[in-house]
């Protein structure tokens, strides 16, 4: 039997988590508008912060199982590559140059056409 301390604590300990990781892409894009990093950067060591996300995520998800890992992996990963997104928009604007649009939409229908034909083929 779970005592509800010990579910409190959990459920504490795993909202606080996911909420710290879901800022994110603010932080990415408050340390660009500071300078500290670029998207060239952040983008170059990309595969570190994929190893840290990971650890982080094995540290908040309350099993040991890798589903419930990737469940909150996934979306780490994501938020990371968004706030990587939009680290580049402010550089852009910064810039005075224009967000390539269309090669931006050419590439997420390509991942969206793969995404679907995995889904397909997996169903």
């Amino acid at each position: 039997m779970v005592a509800v301390s010990e579910y409190f604590d959990l459920f504490i300990n795993v909202t606080l988590g996911i909420g710290v990781v879901f800022e994110l892409p603010v932080l990415l894009f408050l340390l660009t508008l500071l300078h500290i990093v670029s998207p060239a950067f952040l983008m170059r060591n990309s595969r570190y912060a994929i190893l840290v996300l990971t650890i982080i995520a094995a540290a908040i998800t309350p099993t040991q199982d890798v589903v419930n890992l990737m469940l909150l992996l996934v979306p780490m990963c994501a938020l990371y590559f968004t706030g990587v997104l939009a680290s580049y928009a402010l550089v852009l604007h910064r810039e005075r140059r224009k967000f390539p649009w269309k090669k931006f939409a050419c590439w997420t229908m390509v991942f969206a056409a793969v995404a679907a034909v995995v889904a397909f083929l997996l169903k």
